[in-house]
């Protein structure tokens, strides 16, 4: 069984998302912004070996935590397009006066169905907050990292961020996902794929 739990990290509260299989004790860790120490106890307290850290996009909010994970070797998963921006102030965070951060991703991440640690899941392509923003499909869970939020969607005045693309992306990819579809976005509270067609303002017809 696929279960999952969540914590606000620093530096800005962005949503961490630990996913595990109750049956191999194996996880994956979702957008690890920052207290990773805080997250490996609940981890260890669980018995659960971490088999990766998939990153949404490359906020710096989203990825400040993966230094101390990659030092126990566990890989670290995102887009080509945001693999650039781990090494640039394109991540932000010099820009929101959290200093220089650079990194280097282990893995790429393309989009359709693949398998890590035994956990299977579906990277769907994002653009429009990033130039290379994904959502991971886990379950029938959306995490939705700064794409798709409770009555809200990801801001597209940062770099490589695009309006019409965000547009698409939700609207022609993640609301024609079933509508029971919880969605576990990267700030903020759940919601579902059907709750968001009806009430998003991204939708045109919600006006």
């Amino acid at each position: 069984m696929i279960k999952y739990f969540v914590n606000q990290v620093n530096p800005l509260g962005a949503n961490c998302y630990v996913v595990y299989d109750t049956e191999s004790k194996n996880c994956l860790i979702i957008d690890l912004g920052g207290d990773f120490y805080k997250i490996k106890r609940q981890i260890d307290d669980k018995g659960l070996t971490i088999k990766g850290v998939l990153l949404t996009h490359g906020h710096f909010d989203h990825v400040m935590g993966v230094k101390e994970c990659c030092a126990l070797g566990v890989p670290v998963y995102i887009s080509y397009e945001d693999s650039q921006m781990l090494n640039s102030r394109t991540n932000m965070a010099y820009a929101f006066g959290f200093g220089e951060f650079s990194h280097t991703a282990d893995k790429i991440l393309t989009e359709g169905k693949t398998e890590i640690g035994g956990i299977e899941i579906e990277v769907i392509k994002t653009p429009g907050h990033t130039e290379g923003s994904v959502c991971f499909l886990i379950d029938g869970n959306l995490f939705s990292g700064d794409t798709l939020f409770a009555l809200s969607y990801g801001r597209c005045d940062l770099p490589s961020g695009n309006y019409l693309n965000i547009k698409n992306s939700i609207i022609n990819k993640l609301f024609k996902l079933d509508g029971k579809t919880v969605v576990l976005s990267g700030h903020g509270s759940s919601t579902t794929i059907e709750s968001e067609r009806k009430y998003n303002p991204i939708n045109e017809d919600n006006y």
